[in-house]
């Protein structure tokens, strides 16, 4: 996939319509787009406090090039110390791609998609040393391995 900047509003249309849910502002969002050059997927980024970061993501299918950009605008460029991601207790798919991804399950959260048991959703953390040691280190090097991530340093919070 093809990360996309400076279309913060689109993304977050896209995303939030995959998800059935409505992104409201302020954040930052990364597109990633499909070989034909069409925006397929997304990440939106609020709720920034220089430690943490919410991450709410849409991708047809997990890219490593999407983890890395991601983790590098997080990581290295905002320097969180964790990224927060939330999803329904239910979604046994969202939590596995997590899982896989390094993030750790943090929480149970009653009612946050709505009444009742089914609505529950869940948090999953994601540290900054996991996410750089098995995303961007390269091991037996002494520096970070960006590839097509280091394009990251265009995006701000809030732009």
């Amino acid at each position: 996939m093809i990360p996309i900047f400076g279309h913060d509003d689109a993304i977050a249309k896209i995303v939030g319509s995959q998800l059935g849910v409505t992104i409201h502002p302020p954040y930052t969002a990364i597109g990633f787009a499909d070989h034909r050059g069409d925006i397929c997927g997304g990440a939106v980024f609020n709720s920034y406090n220089h430690s943490n970061i919410d991450l709410t993501i849409y991708l047809p299918r997990m890219d490593r090039t999407a983890i890395k950009t991601i983790i590098a605008y997080v990581f290295v460029q905002l320097d969180c110390n964790r990224m927060t991601a939330r999803t329904k207790n239910s979604n046994a798919q969202a939590k596995r791609a997590m899982e896989k991804v390094g993030f750790k399950f943090e929480a149970v959260l009653k009612d946050w998609f709505g009444t009742g048991k089914k609505n529950a959703g869940v948090m999953y953390r994601l540290d900054k040393q996991t996410a750089l040691e098995r995303w961007l280190i390269s091991p037996g090097l002494s520096g970070l391995d960006v590839g097509n991530a280091g394009k990251v340093d265009a995006v701000e919070p809030g732009d």
